[in-house]
């Protein structure tokens, strides 16, 4: 039997998946659900959610107080990464391209503009970095 994927998820696909259940992120449920793919997080990966989750623009999807503690229930959670070796212009997403690249993940989800500005690179490094939308696209 193979290793399942690793997957990192930003802030952004962790909120299409959990919070505003988009249609893109079942395959990825269905998949960590059935063990071929491994989410694997770190504790900043967790402050960063803890910092965007309660912003007023969210309220509206706040019923359910739980989602603020069980988020993460799905990840592996292991030691913050090394610094890597792609910059990320947006100094709060550098640990998810540090952490893709640190553990050869096979994707790393994002929305994210200064993330997706680095996926040529990532890919020659084995980690494809895309959106939801775009993998199950491209799938």
């Amino acid at each position: 039997m193979s290793e399942p994927a690793i997957v990192i998820l930003d802030t952004n696909a962790l909120l299409d998946w959990r919070v505003f259940k988009d249609p893109a992120a079942h395959p990825l449920a269905a998949q960590l659900a059935a063990g071929t793919m491994r989410w694997i997080a770190c504790p900043s990966m967790q402050t960063e959610w803890h910092h965007v989750w309660p912003r007023s623009v969210f309220e509206r999807w706040q019923p359910d107080p739980a989602l603020t503690t069980t988020v993460f229930e799905h990840a592996q959670m292991v030691d913050e990464p090394p610094r890597g070796p792609l910059k990320c212009k947006d100094p709060d997403d550098q640990v998810f391209i540090d952490l893709a690249l640190h553990l050869n993940a096979q994707w790393l989800f994002t929305k994210d503009a200064a993330l997706l500005k680095l996926a040529k690179r990532a890919r020659l490094r084995g980690t494809q970095v895309l959106s939801l939308q775009q993998w199950v696209a491209s799938a």
